[in-house]
């Protein structure tokens, strides 16, 4: 008996550690800072396009009048 008392019990606390798990996953997904490093990330990525584009334009102008 006891034995099925210790399985009972070892199944409430693997489904308690499921249970916490779950939400901790939850949570971080839920974090705000995260998608604001995506921005920052994203905005850092096409400013840099756009001022290589910006300088690529300006040297292809001056060498084509030039």
């Amino acid at each position: 008996m006891s034995r099925i008392g210790s399985t009972e019990r070892n199944n409430t606390e693997r489904a308690r550690f499921a249970a916490q798990a779950l939400i901790s996953r939850h949570e971080q997904r839920q974090n705000p800072s995260d998608y604001q490093v995506l921005y920052v990330l994203g905005f850092g990525i096409a400013g840099a396009i756009l001022a290589n584009m910006t300088l690529f334009i300006y040297f292809v102008t001056l060498y084509a009048a030039g």
